[in-house]
């Protein structure tokens, strides 16, 4: 892809309010839905992220592939399991407060803040925002300010699901010698000994991840650098998992890999009043020979 000129544009997807940024490298797409990153082709065209073929595109329920934002709680509810698994902003529509560009780059900039609806689900004053810029590679700024008189205990993710060739044995890189949470061996605890080669169902928290990971496949790497996070997860459901989603297609589980870029479980953090966090990931791909 060579594009001739930088944008930051609305634009639509489905009956999904969208923002579209371009530059000579590539172009994204971010639905004010959730503040969800859901496409990001790079300077070759190629799709980065996945979007499943059956995610509901009518804002009736979030966007089911992507980058959605997680927050203030990532997985089930910490004491109520009620609500809804990784928190409510992704179910909330977002205000674009800022879109800009330049020779090099396209920016968006996309808010929320408490209201009575937040309130009833988590008693809190806060403001959200989402910086997204794109130039040579995808960057994404998750910034919560506590505007509330108590501190609050956060934990959040921006939930990346990117398509890969097939994610029967792929690897990925960056996560020798940490330690994991396994959910689907029952919360157990391990080290991982090596480079992680993935055989789904898969659905580990690795903890004090500072650095990046690297998926590996065919002719493409896809790295993911971040800021902020001291927690990667590592995702997907498999052939028997997939069928308790309604908005995933049975057989396309081999076609993505969710790399999370987080801080949960043992890496949740306090936020005190007036304080605020940024947590950020920039995702760019490089072309090799044949490097799986």
């Amino acid at each position: 892809m060579n594009t001739a000129s930088t944008a930051a544009r609305p634009s639509r997807l489905g009956e999904l309010d969208t923002i579209e940024l371009v530059s000579r490298h590539g172009r994204a797409t971010i639905a004010c839905l959730g503040a969800t990153v859901v496409d990001f082709r790079d300077s070759d065209d190629n799709e980065v992220l996945w979007l499943s073929p059956t995610s509901r595109l009518d804002g009736s329920r979030p966007v089911r592939g992507g980058i959605p934002v997680c927050w203030p709680w990532f997985g089930a509810h910490p004491s109520d399991s009620s609500l809804s698994a990784h928190g409510f902003v992704r179910h909330m529509t977002w205000q674009v407060e800022r879109l800009s560009h330049d020779d090099n780059r396209a920016v968006a900039v996309l808010a929320i803040s408490d209201d009575d609806a937040t309130r009833r689900l988590w008693p809190h004053a806060f403001r959200l925002t989402l910086t997204v810029v794109l130039d040579d590679r995808l960057h994404l700024e998750l910034t919560a300010e506590n505007r509330s008189e108590h501190a609050w205990e956060l934990s959040e993710a921006l939930h990346s699901y990117f398509r890969v060739e097939d994610a029967r044995g792929i690897r990925v890189d960056g996560l020798d010698n940490l330690t994991y949470w396994d959910k689907q061996q029952g919360g157990i605890r391990g080290t991982q000994a090596e480079a992680l080669r993935v055989y789904p169902p898969i659905d580990r928290v690795y903890f004090d991840h500072l650095g990046e990971a690297v998926i590996h496949q065919p002719h493409r790497r896809i790295h993911i650098g971040k800021t902020g996070s001291r927690t990667t997860v590592v995702w997907n459901p498999g052939p028997d998992g997939v069928r308790g989603f309604d908005d995933i297609p049975d057989d396309a589980w081999g076609d993505m890999l969710c790399v999370e870029t987080a801080n949960a479980i043992d890496n949740r953090y306090s936020l005190r009043p007036g304080e605020s966090h940024t947590l950020s990931a920039t995702i760019h791909t490089e072309k090799t020979a044949d490097n799986r």
